[in-house]
């Protein structure tokens, strides 16, 4: 099954290309859902979407031991040429109750030829909302060999908040990860080994995924994430 978003707003070079509406003189992305994730319903008659994660579900690689890499979080992505991609924008709204409950944008690098050969499996990168020590914070992680973690403050009272704007974008081999408060970006991580060594032309995947690492006591229920205005710019 595939969701047929998008309407196309020109943008000088490039194009910004929207979750709902359909496509004025362009071709609409295609997406498509992994890991137990549903695409909603096409057409679309509403701007947002949800993502129902399990519990027991991450995408976290800390070390080389057998079955540490574990990629099993819902997520629901499109292809777009590494040369082509611009940015990744989205509202995330997490209802968080539990440790390292999360929701988020997700780009998923291609691999180059030597990365390949050496039996790299997957480079991403996720950033999003991250509940943990009992409260919702920003958090990041990037992927390469091993997974990477950070954390910032909410952009307001952590305790009040569910709901933030993520943004990626491409700047030559860097991806830089921002949270936009009041339509102004301030940056989170900047990931230098993003696009290094990445053929322009390869098929990169950009996204959003949901993850409940953790289950609820005493319950299997899984968390629902969802997003609004997501917006994936190409050029």
């Amino acid at each position: 099954m595939y969701l047929t978003p998008v309407y196309l707003l020109s943008l000088g070079l490039c194009f910004a290309t929207r979750h709902h509406g359909y496509g004025y003189g362009h071709s609409p992305l295609t997406w498509s859902a992994s890991n137990g994730a549903v695409l909603p319903a096409a057409p679309l008659t509403a701007s947002n979407f949800s993502i129902l994660a399990p519990p027991a579900t991450d995408l976290w690689h800390p070390d080389d031991l057998p079955g540490s890499d574990n990629f099993t979080a819902p997520y629901i992505t499109t292809s777009v040429q590494v040369g082509k991609f611009k940015s990744l924008k989205a509202t995330v709204n997490v209802p968080w109750r539990t440790q390292f409950d999360q929701g988020g944008l997700l780009v998923i690098m291609p691999l180059s030829a030597a990365e390949s050969a050496a039996g790299v499996k997957t480079r991403w990168v996720k950033g999003g909302i991250e509940y943990f020590g009992e409260a919702p914070a920003l958090g990041v992680v990037g992927t390469d060999r091993f997974s990477d973690w950070s954390l910032a403050p909410m952009p307001a009272p952590p305790q009040s908040q569910t709901a933030a704007t993520f943004e990626a974008v491409k700047n030559d081999t860097t991806l830089f990860i921002y949270v936009v408060v009041d339509g102004q970006q301030q940056a989170l991580r900047e990931v230098r080994w993003a696009f290094v060594g990445v053929d322009e032309e390869a098929e990169l995947e950009v996204g959003v995924y949901a993850a409940k690492p953790t289950y609820d006591e005493g319950s299997d229920a899984g968390i629902e994430v969802t997003f609004s205005d997501l917006v994936v710019e190409t050029c």
